[in-house]
């Protein structure tokens, strides 16, 4: 049995580690494919991960998302074409689902994202069962084209699912010549993206930092032009090459996001963490806003106030959020579930047939100019 695993971005190389795991353990083939993405191939290979790496992503501009996308869906559907999977499984994906539709494959798709309404129009419609942070008001997906008998919430976001089987490995901390609890992690805007509605020519983080003078400040920009700008800063460490960011998260004194992932990585984790981000809010941020285990503010002094605060009274918080999250369920046990639920199910069914009489590898030549 095949189950195929499309993996578009750095942070689902982590979501998707532990459901690689799970499913080899229970005899499972998995098929691994990504895409040239913010170091993804390197965080891949650094996990262990085998993968076949097609396309790449298509810039900031709607016409080079739109062009990459469209090349990535014909190459990528020749491989899966030939690989015949069983099942495919997907984040936050638009390629993949249509894949899998048109080659009648069964899915299961996770998003927590429901304001990247483009991207999940591209997702919902194709997808057969779609897992999701209970957070998320269903209703955000309908009207994304969700069909009501796919959805399942999970009581849990994401990030749960990131920190599977997570051991720190201090030579992190010594090749950055940072340590123990001494340092804060940053991690600018995510400029690229198409859901992204915030300033995408100046991070708040820019007048944040000068307010935190004495501590170092380790911060993982998301594009060469960002590098650039916070290079500048005397206290700020930028890594050169693809590192054990959850590590690091671990043993931070604070992880300040202007983005998502890290800072839910590092509640997960136990680290208490500010959000700066500018843009609309999340279900799952406000979620763990409520909750208490995560902290916004998009005006600098106050995300520097409440920083020295953190740091002063550190293990208070480590252990507030400890006990909070702590009844939160793990998406990478409800996925292998929905795997074995289908694969028991009459959904699954053999599309030999269906390979055969669809495809020809002599029929597809190089793209005809118009």
């Amino acid at each position: 049995m095949k189950v195929w695993i499309d993996i578009m971005n750095s942070p689902h190389a982590h979501f998707f580690k532990g459901v690689i795991r799970e499913l080899e353990k229970r005899g499972f083939e998995v098929l691994v494919t990504t895409r040239e993405f913010d170091g993804l191939t390197q965080i891949l290979d650094m996990l262990g991960i085998e993968y076949i790496s097609i396309g790449k992503h298509g810039g900031s501009t709607l016409e080079g998302k739109l062009l990459a996308s469209a090349e990535r869906v014909y190459k990528l559907s020749k491989l899966i074409i030939e690989e015949k999977p069983d099942i495919a499984i997907y984040k936050n994906n638009p390629e993949a689902p249509r894949i899998a539709f048109g080659l009648n494959i069964p899915s299961i798709g996770f998003v927590d994202n429901e304001t990247a309404v483009p991207q999940n129009k591209l997702m919902f419609p194709f997808t057969r069962r779609l897992l999701y942070p209970k957070p998320i008001d269903a209703y955000d997906l309908l009207r994304c084209g969700a069909d009501p008998n796919a959805l399942r919430p999970i009581n849990a976001i994401a990030e749960v699912a990131n920190v599977y089987g997570f051991k720190p490995n201090d030579e992190i901390l010594k090749e950055l010549g940072v340590r123990k609890y001494s340092y804060i992690v940053m991690r600018p805007e995510p400029i690229k993206a198409t859901y992204f509605n915030g300033n995408r020519e100046r991070s708040i983080l820019e007048d944040i930092i000068p307010l935190l003078p004495d501590i170092p400040i380790v911060l993982f920009p998301r594009s060469e032009e960002q590098r650039e700008i916070f290079e500048k800063f005397e206290n700020v460490i930028i890594p050169e090459n693809v590192v054990d960011t959850l590590t690091l998260l671990f043993y931070a004194k604070v992880m300040i996001g202007a983005g998502g992932t890290m800072n839910r990585e590092a509640i997960v984790l136990g680290t208490p963490a500010i959000s700066t981000y500018s843009g609309k809010l999340l279900a799952v941020t406000k979620w763990l806003i409520e909750l208490g285990v995560l902290y916004h503010s998009t005006n600098p002094i106050e995300v520097a106030t409440k920083a020295w605060e953190m740091i002063r009274k550190n293990n208070v918080y480590r252990r507030s959020i400890r006990n909070t999250i702590g009844f939160m369920e793990n998406p990478v046990d409800v996925i292998v579930e929905e795997v074995e639920s289908l694969v028991n199910s009459s959904d699954l069914r053999s599309y030999e047939g269906l390979y055969k009489s669809s495809y020809k590898k002599e029929e597809y030549g190089p793209p005809q100019k118009l």
